[in-house]
């Protein structure tokens, strides 16, 4: 067992640098790897020493419970639940592009069995309650987004993945000819460019991760890859009354063609010998459609007969990693990820600067679920 000391260290770090900011909005700092042993011990018997912070967390996490949920509480955090975001962390990590050179490749796929082996450990939420605990804490995971920023002048260009250009190459910039081009790239585009890991590879371990958050799965199920598939954690969630309302309210919050379509492709996608699955997500998907239908949501036949296009095609449109806001800087691990809180529309704060874009719709849209559920 590592040194407790040692342990708390981390923990701090963890808390401060990757989850704080996820909750709360700001520049995520991916810290060293935590790997699987030190993963699940990081968050045992532990909180956040700063009781500001720990204030704001909890308020933040209610927030977004309440979206889907009449509640003003929610447990405190788990060994689990920091186990998930030590994954997350790794995960960040993996998409590092000076975690390893032309001698030390290997790092990134050691790494990579590390974050599934700790994923594997950390068992799906066993309640409800712990459930949309995970939601409230991982919901915008899928947001972060990293800035990559190309710099060309005339005698040359270069080019910085999650990292402020330097301010001596942006000077002069009309004697120079100076171009800059920023690109907002999402969480599961980020490991274009590194080698030792596929990405078929890395997008496993994202869907892996999502697994250990079901209703944080269910609701990004629109997203362009990974694709939604159902997995025994988000069975076990729609199978019960509670899950399922819930479930149906995330939904409720999401485009219908995108849904149903997303939900269509994953019940065909079970197995025929698992029939007891397949029944109960095609009774979910029957359910979900018949609540688009009562409040006037069109399906996917309905939009077609009329023109408008496919389930698919609207999948397609309605699940751009551009729409998530932030960027992100290099800071003690190489590599930070950005995420702008929701209610929130600064635009730069020098090098530091938050994302532009607020989140109100989306608010407007859940508090609108949460009356019709």
């Amino acid at each position: 067992m590592a040194n407790p000391s040692y342990v708390a260290e981390r923990f701090q770090e963890l808390s401060a640098q990757v989850l704080a900011p996820l909750v709360l909005g700001g520049p995520i700092r991916p810290v060293r790897p935590f790997g699987v042993e030190l993963g699940m011990q990081v968050g045992g018997a532990r909180t956040v020493l700063d009781q500001d912070l720990r204030s704001q967390m909890d308020v933040a996490r209610v927030r977004v419970a309440r979206l889907i949920a009449p509640v003003d509480t929610l447990p405190e955090l788990s060994t689990y639940d920091w186990a998930l975001a030590a994954a997350l962390n790794d995960l960040l990590q993996l998409t590092n592009h000076e975690l390893g050179g032309a001698l030390t490749r290997g790092r990134y796929r050691t790494l990579l069995g590390s974050v599934i082996a700790l994923c594997e450990r950390i068992p799906p939420p066993r309640t409800v309650e712990s459930a949309l605990s995970r939601q409230a804490t991982f919901a915008r995971v899928l947001e972060c987004v990293r800035t990559d920023t190309t710099v060309s002048w005339w005698t040359g260009r270069a080019s910085f993945r999650g990292q402020p250009a330097p301010k001596r190459l942006l000077a002069w910039p009309k004697a120079r000819n100076v171009n800059v081009d920023a690109r907002r790239v999402a969480l599961t585009e980020m490991l274009d460019g590194v080698t030792g890991v596929t990405v078929d590879e890395y997008l496993f371990a994202v869907s892996l991760w999502l697994t250990r958050t079901p209703l944080t799965d269910l609701a990004t199920l629109g997203r362009r890859r990974p694709t939604f598939g159902w997995s025994a954690s988000t069975l076990s969630v729609i199978a019960t009354g509670p899950g399922r309302s819930l479930a149906y309210r995330l939904l409720a919050r999401a485009g219908k063609a995108q849904t149903l379509d997303a939900l269509r492709r994953a019940r065909k996608e079970i197995p025929a010998r698992h029939a007891e699955a397949r029944a109960l997500c095609a009774a979910f998907e029957q359910e979900v459609r018949a609540g688009f239908a009562a409040h006037g949501e069109e399906t996917d036949a309905e939009a077609a007969a009329r023109g408008e296009g496919t389930g698919a095609e609207a999948m397609g449109r309605g699940s751009e990693p551009g729409d998530a806001e932030g960027s992100d800087e290099a800071a003690v691990c190489e590599e930070d990820v950005r995420r702008e809180p929701a209610g929130r529309g600064e635009e730069g704060r020098g090098e530091e600067g938050r994302g532009e874009g607020a989140r109100g719709e989306d608010a407007r849209a859940g508090q609108e679920a949460l009356g019709r559920g």
